[in-house]
């Protein structure tokens, strides 16, 4: 519904921007006639703007102003929050439900700054906005500490990846588990050696076990022994002493990178359990971690993403914010694959994945229904790890709803559903 046509005294103009790093340029239509303009993407120049507009729209009888826009990533954040600060509503809408619009409205495939600004205020009259979600207090500060470590992961990730390309030319015999290689004894390897393999034959079998030791006590026979071995042959190739300096320089510069990284996001995440404690002590719909089910840690990740989760009437919207809710495509007698819209919020994705993935172990919460997934239903890891997801969510929410203790009855009883508690 337009909100502009409903009769009465309460009338709302909204106003359309498209919003770049630079510029904002806007539209709507006060009764029948459409005004447009453009600002600098400034606060001066918003606040302005903003105030001008709201003087136009008391003067043509509207009652309020709501501020419509694209998500952009970056750029729109100051365009809304300045106009939160002066008292507008605020709204957002599909950057593909835009592209449509544009489509249908103009009747070609072109797109410019002036033709956006249309589209949404058509998407704003059939009613399909985006609410804006304001996070304050704490879990403002939850969402931007995850931001942080979400960061540092990636970066993390990249250097692991330039790790391993080194050592596969440094030490191409090498073969160390994760665990083992940034754990106590790859540590001890780098600090040690700088993982040169020439530098542990030159110091010897006795010599190379005894160093690895004192710095890892907990380092098994079997560990050391793979490892001069692999040493053994890795030194037989010949790399000339100059490049293997360089080599050793770059391999521990990315070792002690990771480290750094490593250490960092364990402080951040330390932030946010003592900061998602503070939160349960005034929302009793936040569940405590459960051992076998949820660490604190992973809960305070997935509520900076989800909010208060008395946000959401029911697990079904919470899935479309998650982006997890199923689209099918069907056409007549055609049926084609039922998937994941993935048109919501990827970073909740990101977070249940870690939750859900120690679980599908044959042992754990969802282990026998993860691989019946798999093997009797011959479903694909991926789809049914997506299937393990949902039902965290699921569980996230019911759990949150009925504010008791896990009661794994509620996720996989016949009696008791997450359907009934939503």
């Amino acid at each position: 519904m337009d909100c502009t046509t409903v009769a009465g005294p309460w009338r709302v103009l909204n106003v359309a921007f498209d919003v770049s790093s630079d510029w904002l340029n806007w539209t709507y239509v006060a009764h029948v006639e459409a005004v447009t303009g453009e600002c600098d993407n400034q606060t001066d120049a918003i606040r302005d703007q903003l105030g001008q507009i709201r003087q136009d729209a008391e003067q043509a009888g509207y009652s309020e102003v709501r501020v419509i826009c694209e998500s952009t990533g970056v750029y729109h954040r100051s365009l809304l929050r300045i106009a939160t600060q002066l008292g507008f509503r605020t709204n957002l809408v599909s950057g593909e439900a835009v592209s449509q619009y544009r489509r249908v409205q103009f009747g070609d495939n072109s797109k410019t700054d002036a033709k956006d600004p249309a589209a949404m205020l058509t998407v704003a009259q059939v009613g399909r906005l985006i609410k804006h979600r304001q996070l304050d207090g704490h879990y403002a500060q939850l969402r931007e500490l995850h931001r942080l470590v979400i960061r540092l992961e990636c970066r993390r990730r990249l250097a692991k990846n330039e790790l391993h390309a080194e050592l596969r030319t440094y030490f191409p015999d090498l073969r160390l588990s994760k665990e083992v290689m940034f754990g106590p004894t790859g540590r001890a390897l780098f600090t040690a050696f700088a993982a040169n393999p020439q530098r542990i034959i030159e110091a010897g079998r006795d010599e190379f076990a005894r160093r690895i030791k004192d710095l890892s006590p907990q380092t098994k026979q079997l560990t050391l022994d793979r490892i001069w071995e692999a040493a053994r042959s890795s030194a037989w190739q010949e790399v000339d002493a100059g490049v293997r300096q360089i080599l050793e320089e770059s391999v521990s510069g990315l070792y002690a990178e990771i480290a750094a990284y490593s250490q960092k996001i364990v402080e951040l995440e330390r932030r946010m359990q003592q900061l998602y404690a503070e939160l349960q002590q005034t929302n009793p719909r936040l569940p405590s971690a459960r051992k076998g089910v949820i660490s604190g840690r992973l809960l305070a990740c997935l509520v900076a993403e989800i909010g208060p989760p008395e946000d959401f009437s029911s697990w079904r919207q919470l899935m479309r914010y998650a982006g997890l809710n199923l689209t099918e495509q069907q056409s007549g007698h055609w049926r084609g694959q039922t998937t994941i819209s993935r048109r919501g919020r990827s970073e909740i994705r990101y977070v249940l994945n870690k939750i859900a993935w120690p679980l599908v172990r044959r042992s754990q919460l969802f282990g026998d229904y993860y691989w019946k997934k798999r093997e009797v239903d011959r479903m694909p890891g991926n789809k049914a790890m997506t299937a393990v997801m949902r039902k965290v969510l699921k569980m996230f929410y019911g759990w949150s709803r009925s504010q008791a203790e896990f009661d794994r009855q509620r996720v996989f009883g016949t009696n008791v559903s997450l359907e009934a508690v939503a």
